[in-house]
């Protein structure tokens, strides 16, 4: 079995029927005959009924596609990374996790793109954990992350710190409070980011810490929308502060949570790769732009 036989095969499913299929793939109807029953004598099981109507998929066919979009999805991305990995001198690719790009200018790309006229860099926005993965199965040169990856062969460097910080409404009891402690968010009904963001997780744990599970009436994918709920009373938000608490409503404010657990934002990228002369560069223009602790 190759590739061209899976995709052929997904082609006759989608088409449910040989004739159409075989125009797209650019063969005969009798060739691409030979392809699923060469398939189906590999498996040893029929993948469709042929019908007067065309063809129908049998609930191996099923199973089949269904595993076949997964597989040439894997196959497809493997093709580009390995590609770009034979060509890496010349390329940089660069993950931020959700809301690293609060703290960091988006300029690090601009600055660097101008400094190195030569080099192809692409950059991508995604879930956290989905970010570090990459760093590490080296689809990504360097990421910017939220919290350790904390293994052997990846180099850490932290860029930035904060603490989370309840928004609270007037009229609230914590509303004129310099600062409040995890402990205060007993009982509250909350409002969060949701499971894309790394302070969402923060927060369950330090309140499991105190021995509480927070009321979590809330998550949403917008750290603007917690601002929104929170002005209309429907609970107490929870936000990382990297956002201007002020430009939202004056009927807010933003009170730091002292006990709560840091936000940290990391730069991170393969161990074997530190050294080279992309890597360092981008790591080091980084630094230069004045992102400080």
């Amino acid at each position: 079995m190759d590739t061209r036989d899976i995709r052929c095969f997904i082609r006759c499913y989608e088409e449910q029927s040989i004739h159409k299929a075989a125009r797209q793939l650019f063969i005969t109807p009798q060739g691409l005959s030979k392809i699923i029953k060469h398939l189906e004598d590999e498996f040893q099981v029929p993948l469709f009924y042929r019908t007067h109507a065309g063809l129908e998929a049998t609930e191996s066919g099923r199973y089949f596609y269904y595993r076949c979009n997964e597989l040439i999805a894997q196959l497809d991305e493997i093709q580009i990374n390995m590609k770009r990995l034979g060509d890496r001198k010349n390329q940089l690719k660069i993950g931020y996790s959700c809301g690293a790009l609060h703290v960091l200018p988006f300029r690090i790309i601009e600055d660097f793109r101008n400094q190195y006229e030569n080099v192809s860099i692409t950059w991508e926005e995604g879930v956290n954990a989905e970010i570090k993965e990459k760093v590490k199965r080296g689809e990504i040169d360097v990421g910017f992350v939220v919290g350790r990856v904390a293994e052997k062969n990846i180099i850490e460097e932290e860029l930035f710190r904060t603490k989370l910080y309840a928004v609270i409404y007037e009229g609230h009891p914590l509303f004129d409070r310099e600062s409040i402690s995890i402990r205060d968010l007993e009982g509250e009904k909350l409002i969060t980011l949701n499971e894309k963001y790394q302070c969402h997780f923060s927060l369950i744990q330090r309140c499991n810490d105190f021995g509480f599970m927070p009321e979590i009436v809330i998550n949403t994918m917008e750290s603007q929308l917690i601002y929104k709920f929170c002005e209309e009373k429907m609970g107490v938000g929870i936000d990382v502060n990297i956002h201007d608490c002020s430009k939202h409503s004056k009927n807010l404010r933003c009170i730091v949570i002292e006990d709560s657990i840091p936000w940290k934002l990391y730069m991170v990228c393969k161990s074997d790769r530190h050294k080279e002369p992309l890597i360092q560069a981008i790591m080091d223009h980084s630094h230069d732009i004045g992102i400080n602790i």
